[in-house]
């Protein structure tokens, strides 16, 4: 419920702040008043775009303030989803500058024209004559369906189930384009794979190659070496272990004389011992050091492929290949688990649909069983307004295969507003009066199946007076008692009705012409009521009759 307006320096309304009823508010005044400009402000408020022709003073802000009582909206999930501190009595606020930069505020908190756009469309429903774009939107025929049916707790579940599905189906799709970049380089990460297999890197061994060519190259060299110095070592009288052999036995014989001697006869037998162990070696290494050219070449060739491995795959040794190796192991395991994952998704989805589609179904059901109470409501509604001919017509349209958000149904209304004349969509039939008590129909119907935000109604009784005007005052009076109704009008029938009575008038008192709103009292509204009917000083007749509208 809008609670009150607040509007400073905006177009030609200097200051104006405004209090509404719960019920049924009248705005009335003259053509030219501002009565326009004061639905542009709340179109601010709602989160249209402004720029600094909207400012009366150039040189001061303009504030635009809307109070609104959401307790009964269910919008908490709505605050807590957008960070939004949640009240009971939520204030929204525009400010524009001189410079023409507009700010928004939800409960002094800074929010983008996006957001608020999204909050104030659940806050407040504007309809003018010229606006008629709901009445062809699936949606919200759907949705006034649904609210005939009862079908929220069904729809909840869809709703919920249906963001799974998007996820899943997102999560699937993401996957599918990775896996089909994946596949285009498969055969090439397969193909360096399988190149680097083949040649069973093995560090421990391979790292050690060039150095077993160099020994391999050198081999006649190595083994001469090896057996000269075996033979300096352990061959004959003057070898080296021979001397000591004699050294040893010439200190033992003396080293229980002194422990010195006896420690330095030890550390000679020890090393004895090494060098008998250095002859074996030499021995066993000279044994197995051969020329062998067949070896050679085998050898260089495996180095030499080595090392083209390593400087196409740009590594400084063999350990950065053997990682180079791996890593094409890892992705090419990946690609072929993006499979798995992929049919995992796949079978998700179909899971997830037939789910939807139950659902979708039990929901397409309940709203079929309502379409007739709709058209025959809707239709007797508009013979009570002025035409005794129209009629509406709902086509529910089920897709069987294509999921969507609010189910899987596709709606459209067809009109026909006189007698013998084919029902057609409404661009192609109806004149904006006969489409705004269209609307007026739609929005009765729709305020007995539950809450609706705050129900505005431009000038939409433009074209109609009479007894039709006194019947469009009724439905204006029913829907007021439900839900909070704002309406601009030009008819005193609708404007008798009201709770609250508001007068757009223009003040030529200062040096600048100003809008200016004012609520009336009983005797107030009774001498706008009275002018509407006759005329500027109104006669006694009129006023008299404008007392009987009123039922004074």
């Amino acid at each position: 419920m809008l609670q009150r307006l607040s509007i400073k320096n905006y177009a030609i309304i200097e200051s104006v702040d405004l209090d509404f009823d719960s019920g049924f508010n009248i705005i009335t005044g003259e053509t030219g008043a501002g009565k326009s400009i004061l639905m542009g402000a709340l179109g601010l408020i709602l989160g249209k775009r402004a720029d600094t022709s909207v400012l009366r003073n150039p040189e001061e802000k303009c504030y635009i303030e809307a109070t609104f009582s959401v307790g009964s909206l269910k919008l908490v999930s709505f605050f807590e989803e957008n960070d939004i501190d949640y009240q009971i009595e939520t204030i929204i606020r525009r400010e524009i500058n001189a410079a023409g930069k507009s700010r928004a505020f939800i409960n002094d908190q800074p929010v983008n024209l996006e957001l608020l756009r999204d909050l104030t469309s659940k806050l407040v429903d504007i309809h003018a004559q010229q606006e008629t774009g709901n009445l062809m939107d699936s949606d919200f025929l759907l949705a006034i369906l649904d609210g005939m049916a009862n079908n929220s707790k069904e729809l909840e579940l869809y709703k919920t189930k249906f963001q799974a599905w998007k996820k899943t189906n997102n999560e699937y799709a993401q996957l599918k384009k990775t896996d089909q970049d994946n596949q285009k380089e498969k055969d090439f990460l397969q193909f360096q794979f399988d190149e680097l297999n083949a040649l069973a890197l093995n560090i421990e061994t391979d790292k050690n190659l060039a150095q077993e060519l160099e020994l391999l190259e050198n081999a006649e060299l190595v083994k001469q070496n090896l057996l000269n110095s075996k033979q300096i070592l352990d061959e004959g009288d003057l070898s080296i272990l021979t001397k000591l052999r004699e050294n040893n036995r010439l200190l033992n014989s003396i080293s229980d004389f002194s422990p010195e001697i006896k420690e330095i006869k030890d550390r000679c037998e020890t090393i004895v011992l090494e060098f008998r162990e250095i002859v074996r070696i030499v021995e066993d290494i000279a044994e197995n050091t051969e020329y062998s050219a067949e070896l050679i070449q085998k050898t260089t060739e495996r180095v030499d492929l080595l090392n083209r491995m390593c400087h196409k795959h740009q590594c400084s040794d063999f350990i950065e290949l053997k990682t180079v190796f791996e890593n094409l192991e890892s992705r090419l395991l990946k690609i072929d688990s993006n499979q798995e994952a992929l049919q995992t998704l796949e079978n998700r989805l179909i899971e997830q649909k037939n789910s939807l589609q139950e659902i979708g179904n039990q929901i397409s059901s309940k709203r079929e069983k309502q379409i007739e109470k709709f058209e025959s409501t809707v239709s007797s509604i508009l013979k009570e307004i002025g035409m005794p001919f129209g009629f509406v017509e709902l086509k529910l349209e089920k897709n069987i295969d294509i999921l969507l958000k609010n189910g899987i149904d596709e709606i459209k209304l067809f009109f026909s507003p006189n007698k013998g004349i084919a029902s057609k969509t409404l661009d192609q039939v109806g004149s904006g009066g006969e489409k705004s008590r269209l609307m007026l129909a739609i929005k009765s119907l729709v305020a007995e199946a539950g809450a609706l935000p705050t129900l505005i109604f431009d000038e939409i009784d433009t074209g109609i007076s009479g007894d039709v005007a006194q019947k469009v005052a009724i439905i204006f009076t029913q829907l007021a008692k439900k839900h909070q109704l704002i309406s601009i009008t030009h008819l005193p029938q609708i404007a008798a009705k009201a709770d609250k009575h508001f007068f757009v008038f223009k003040d030529h008192n200062a040096d600048i012409t100003a809008t200016k709103i004012k609520e009336l009292d009983e005797n107030g509204s009774i001498i706008e009521l009275a002018t509407m009917l006759s005329g500027a000083n109104p006669s006694a007749a009129a006023i008299q009759n404008a007392k009987d509208l009123m039922g004074r």
